[in-house]
């Protein structure tokens, strides 16, 4: 799978789990007997995404500026 396609994909999950976390701790902030670990682990999570998210776009960039489809120019010398 050439990485720009890989890359997007990855993108589009991280973006739909981390719609899914939000939902998720909003329904654990209604219910107050909720667990404040799987809250925590929640928030957690959704930080990591929120840092892997811009990576990934930045990295679609570089593969872009490659030149050539399936080219990272980051990951060749040339």
């Amino acid at each position: 799978m050439p990485p720009q396609i890989l890359i997007d994909a990855s993108i589009v999950q991280l973006q739909r789990l981390s719609a899914y976390l939000v939902e998720t701790l909003a329904e654990l902030r209604a219910d107050s007997r909720a667990a404040t670990l799987e809250a925590r682990a929640c928030k957690e999570i959704l930080l990591s995404i929120t840092v892997l998210i811009p990576k990934l776009q930045a990295a679609r960039s570089v593969v872009g500026e490659a030149g050539e489809p399936g080219r990272c120019a980051a990951c060749h010398d040339g």
